[in-house]
């Protein structure tokens, strides 16, 4: 094999290599902050049903739980 084409393959690999490392950090980083962002909006829904779900009940005139003060 010619040397400078050895050479060229030899430094697209040490390219690929980089590309392949930075493609995957920042595929790492970018799940984390979509797994916070997921559980934070889980939370809110969770607790949006909740709420809801104890208003249509007030609403209808069944007793609610003596934590709520009412």
């Amino acid at each position: 094999m010619n040397p400078d084409k050895q050479e060229r393959k030899q430094k697209l690999r040490k390219v690929q290599s980089l590309y392949r490392k930075n493609k995957y950090h920042y595929k790492e980083k970018e799940y984390k902050v979509g797994t916070w962002g997921s559980i934070i909006v889980l939370i809110c829904v969770v607790l949006f049903f909740f709420l809801f779900i104890m208003s249509m009940l007030f609403d209808m005139g069944v007793q609610l739980p003596d934590i709520f003060g009412i």
